[in-house]
């Protein structure tokens, strides 16, 4: 079941529901925010074009959908979203369920009308500490956790259906954003750790995986193309100097109580 992009390889929850404490309410961040998104955004359409067969680095991010749309309420939450296949069609819908607090409680994972798995959080104070996944069967599958150092998620590990620590990861930060993330093994032995550098518009312009064991290192570059409110709408993945990725996002906003596209 999707969650987290990019797995562990950046600090977001589940479909970045929101985490912060509800009785922080004017400092508490919107989905859009978490995002880095800007003004108030409807609606994204998202589709990843890979460049010929030139992705071959184990760090570029292989598990996203090739195309996918995102809608967001006025209040700048997720409400839905999609999983589209290359003919177009939906293979998935992710419903949002949220309590008075704004604070997300669930996501449905449906195929159609079929419910095919779904995820709970579990919050305390109004921060997401554990995220349960159940598949269509209703089983428990997965358990993630987290730990916070103030606001930030300093930490969390996955755990399978048995309870056993599956991997596990650190983060730190510089200046508000996150600098860096080390993923364990199950036995605590470092699998990869990332460096990341950002952008004056806050994205991400560059990360450098490192796998120890492998002894091997891979730097991924991103470059961008932003509309008027200040949102990239062209990200370009470069690998050793190669293009190997173009993400392409159509974004739509609310304005006046109605809908445009800029």
């Amino acid at each position: 079941m999707k969650h987290l992009a990019g797995l562990i390889l950046v600090a977001l929850f589940a479909f970045s529901c929101n985490n912060q404490n509800s009785d922080l309410s004017a400092l508490r961040k919107s989905d859009l925010e978490e995002s880095n998104l800007k003004g108030k955004v409807s609606k994204i359409q998202k589709t990843i074009h890979t460049v010929g067969d030139n992705c071959r680095c184990p760090a570029a991010e292989k598990d996203e959908c090739s195309q996918a749309s995102f809608m967001y309420n006025e209040k700048g939450y997720l409400i839905e979203s999609c999983d589209i296949d290359n003919n177009g069609n939906i293979d998935f819908t992710y419903k949002y369920l949220y309590n008075k607090h704004d604070e997300c409680l669930e996501i449905d994972k449906f195929s159609g009308d079929q419910l095919m798995g779904k995820e709970v959080n579990i919050l305390k104070e109004g921060r997401i500490t554990e995220v349960k996944e159940f598949n269509e069967m209703g089983i428990n599958e997965k358990i993630y956790k987290y730990e916070y150092l103030n606001n930030d998620v300093s930490g969390g590990k996955i755990l399978n259906k048995s309870g056993d620590v599956v991997t596990s990861f650190q983060n730190e930060y510089k200046n508000g954003q996150l600098a860096s993330q080390m993923e364990k093994d199950s036995i605590g032995d470092i699998l990869s750790i990332v460096k990341y550098k950002w952008n004056t518009h806050n994205d991400k312009i560059e990360t450098i995986t490192t796998f120890p064991k492998a002894e091997s290192e891979y730097q991924l570059t991103y470059d961008y193309e932003y509309d008027e409110a200040g949102n990239w709408v062209k990200q370009t993945l470069l690998f050793n100097g190669e293009v190997i990725k173009i993400v392409m996002r159509e974004i739509t906003y609310y304005d006046d109580n109605e809908i445009v596209s800029l």
